[in-house]
C-alpha cells in the first residue's frame, strides 16, 4: 500500500469539520435530477466512506433512473438516525449494528434493516486497533500481545460500537476479560483520541482506519490488526426503513435498493482502485468528513465493502446482539432475526435489476 504523509493539520481538519456539520445537522446537498414524477424518499445518512453507495447513486443519477428523488439528511453519527426514523422524519436510514439498535427493537420499534451497507470483507474493513507508540515498542505487536493491556486504558468513540466490538474481540483472542480487566474510555470523539495516543493518555484504542493510519503517520501508535482479520465479514451498518414506510411504499423501498446496489457494486470497484476513479472519489468526498483524497487513496481499500447481493450478514448482526447482551450487559433482551431483517426486498431488487436492467 502506498502511504502519502499525512499532517497534524489534516487530523485536525477532520475533526473540526465533524464538529461543525454535528453542529449543523444540515442536509446534504441535491443534484439535479431526471425530468418526469419521482418518489420522493427521506434518506438519514452520516458522511462516512461506508456509506459512498447513497452519495454515488444520488449524483450520479441512479436514484432518478429507477424514479426516486433521494432527499438525503445527514447526522453525525448512526446511532442518531434510530429515534427520527421511528417518529417519521426520515423513512429510511442507515443503522448500525449498535447496542443501542437492539435496545430499540426490544423496545418494539417498528424498524427493519433491508441493505448491507458496509462489511469488514478481508482486506476492507473500516476500522482498525492501535498501540500506543512506546507499548508496541516494548512488545504489543500482535492481538495476542493484547494480553499487556490488562489494566490499561482502552479507548473506543462510543459504548456498544463496532470499533468496542473489535476491540473486545481482540481482547478476548488475549486471553483477557474485556469486562473487568481493562479501563474503557468511551465518550471522547476519535480525532481527539487520536491526539491522546500521542500524549500517552490512553493505551490502545479501536478507531476508524483512516484515522488509525494518521496517529501512525504521527508516530503516536502502530495498527496491529484490522476488524476483518479477526471478525471476517463482520457487519458495521444496513439500510433500514420504518416499517410502516415499508408497508404503504414497497414498490418504492424496492427500488430505492436496486440503485444501491447497482451503485455499491461501483463503490466495491472505486475502494479497490481510487487512483483510477479519481472523479468518483472526488465526488464521494463531498459529503465526508474526510476531504484529503491522497489519504483516502493511502488507506485504500478499507472503506468497507457492501454485499454486492444487498444482504446484509445475519450471522453477524446476532453475534454482535449476543455480545451486547451476553458479555456487556448493555442489552437486556434478545429479539429474533425476523424482529430484525426483511430480507426479501434485496431478493425483490435482486431480480428486478436482472429482468428490468435499468442501468443497462
Amino acid at each position: 500500500m502506498t502511504r502519502a504523509s499525512t499532517t497534524r493539520r489534516t487530523l485536525l481538519k477532520a475533526g473540526t469539520a465533524a464538529g461543525a456539520l454535528a453542529l449543523m445537522g444540515g442536509t446534504f446537498p441535491r443534484p439535479a435530477i431526471a425530468q418526469g414524477k419521482l418518489d420522493p424518499i427521506n434518506i438519514a445518512a452520516s458522511p462516512f466512506i461506508n456509506q459512498g453507495a447513497i452519495f454515488m447513486a444520488t449524483e450520479l443519477g441512479y436514484f432518478a433512473k429507477v424514479g426516486i428523488e433521494p432527499k438525503v439528511k445527514s447526522f453525525p453519527d448512526g446511532s442518531l438516525i434510530n429515534a427520527p426514523m421511528i417518529s417519521g422524519e426520515v423513512d429510511l436510514g442507515v443503522v448500525t449494528c449498535s447496542a443501542g439498535l437492539f435496545n430499540s427493537l426490544s423496545r418494539g420499534a417498528p424498524i427493519r434493516s433491508l441493505l448491507c451497507i458496509g462489511q469488514g470483507k478481508k482486506g476492507r474493513a473500516v476500522t482498525a486497533t492501535v498501540v500506543r507508540q512506546d507499548h508496541y515498542d516494548a512488545g504489543m505487536k500482535t492481538v495476542a500481545d493484547l494480553k499487556g493491556a490488562k489494566g490499561k486504558i482502552v479507548a473506543v468513540g462510543a459504548a456498544g460500537s463496532i470499533n468496542q466490538y473489535g476491540m473486545a474481540t481482540g481482547l478476548k483472542l488475549a486471553g483477557l476479560d474485556p469486562v473487568k480487566d481493562v479501563n474503557w474510555q468511551t465518550n471522547v470523539g476519535q480525532p481527539d483520541i487520536v491526539k491522546q495516543l500521542g500524549q500517552k493518555q490512553v493505551d490502545v484504542a479501536d478507531i476508524t482506519y483512516h484515522l488509525a493510519y494518521i496517529a501512525e503517520k504521527q508516530g503516536f501508535g502502530k495498527i496491529i490488526v484490522s476488524r476483518d482479520e479477526i471478525l471476517p465479514d463482520s457487519q458495521t451498518a444496513m439500510v433500514a426503513a420504518r416499517q410502516s414506510y415499508l408497508d404503504k411504499n414497497r414498490d418504492a423501498v424496492v427500488r430505492f435498493a436496486m440503485a444501491h446496489i447497482h451503485a455499491a457494486r461501483l463503490f466495491n470497484k472505486v475502494a479497490g482502485a481510487p487512483a483510477e476513479h479519481r472523479n468518483i472519489v472526488e465526488m464521494i468526498t463531498k459529503y465526508i468528513f474526510v476531504k484529503d483524497i491522497n489519504l483516502l487513496n493511502a488507506v485504500a481499500p478499507h472503506w468497507e465493502w457492501i454485499a454486492e447481493d444487498g444482504r446484509p450478514n445475519e450471522k453477524s448482526v446476532l453475534a454482535q446482539q449476543d455480545i451486547w447482551a451476553d458479555t456487556f450487559s448493555m442489552v437486556s433482551k434478545k429479539v429474533p432475526a425476523t424482529q430484525i431483517f426483511d430480507s426479501s426486498i434485496a431478493g425483490e431488487a435482486l431480480a428486478r435489476l436482472e429482468k428490468e436492467k435499468p442501468f443497462g
